[in-house]
């Protein structure tokens, strides 16, 4: 879904008749080469970093390394202490843990987490752009020259954007990116009513099955932010409103573009439904 975002906006841009913001989204796409080139590179990074039993870039929610080294730590306090049902009980537990921390068990979760740098990392690169577009437009960069000069420039945005890990990869820290990121991952928080889905999380041996229930919540969210129901939902009357900004991560000089993907989503969403 990364892939439709400025092409969205560039529609809502058109509709509403704002070249500018029409311009800025075109530069995006501009961008996409580039976007995807990197984000392909950390795609195959988080792969590795799960195939080796690493904590992800982006799992934030679950430190597997941390886990892992907990639970092997027991071994000795059961060796010591336990009984010789307590060690068998804890040897079987541990075989359990071996199976499912396999890496060819984990291939379809690492891909998973793999897609998600991916598409954050995408994410990233389009805010790096849509950056370096309006500053130059802002300068008084002529339109027809905007896209050229934010091609030179998005480099200087990318500290807004992007910070380093241990292992010197640029990892998504804006919070509009995030929270874009998080959209399109399907990993957004589950809010109001919703949010006890979250106490899933804590049962014993459920931490697995949480990911999959928040993902089609989001999943149902995000279809129906491309139909004309989205008009009745509170984010887009507060982006359309200019209210509560930071609650989605949209600095006020951004609002425009963000008026203009929500209406893209909606003109996109209601084209297919028509064809179909």
């Amino acid at each position: 879904s990364s892939s439709f975002i400025p092409f969205q906006a560039y529609i809502g841009a058109s509709l509403r008749g704002n070249k500018k913001e029409a311009v800025i989204a075109a530069a995006t796409i501009d961008s996409l080469g580039k976007a995807f080139a990197e984000g392909f590179q950390m795609f195959k990074y988080n792969w590795d970093l799960g195939i080796n039993r690493k904590t992800l870039s982006y799992e934030g929610k679950f430190d597997l390394e941390a886990d892992l080294a907990e639970w092997q730590s027991l071994k000795g306090f059961y060796d010591r202490y336990g009984s010789s049902t307590d060690k068998r009980a804890y040897e079987a537990l541990d075989r359990v843990v071996k199976f499912n921390t396999n890496p060819w068990v984990k291939y379809s979760q690492n891909a998973m987490g793999a897609g998600d740098a991916l598409a954050r990392t995408i994410i990233g690169r389009y805010e790096m752009r849509m950056r370096a577009t309006r500053a130059a437009i802002d300068k008084g960069v002529d339109l027809d020259d905007a896209m050229a000069v934010a091609r030179e420039t998005e480099e200087n945005f990318r500290n807004e954007i992007f910070k380093l890990d241990a292992n010197n990869r640029y990892i998504v820290s804006d919070k509009a990116a995030k929270m874009a990121g998080d959209e399109a991952a399907m990993t957004r928080a589950l809010e109001e009513n919703f949010k006890g889905f979250e106490l899933i999380a804590n049962i014993p041996g459920m931490k697995a099955f949480f990911p999959f229930v928040r993902t089609g919540f989001n999943a149902l969210n995000l279809t129906f932010e491309h139909t004309p129901l989205a008009m009745f939902m509170d984010k887009y009357k507060d982006i359309m409103k200019g209210k509560n900004l930071d609650r989605y991560g949209i600095r006020p000089e951004d609002l425009p573009q963000a008026q203009a993907l929500m209406e893209g989503r909606i003109a996109m969403g209601s084209t297919i439904m028509g064809m179909a």
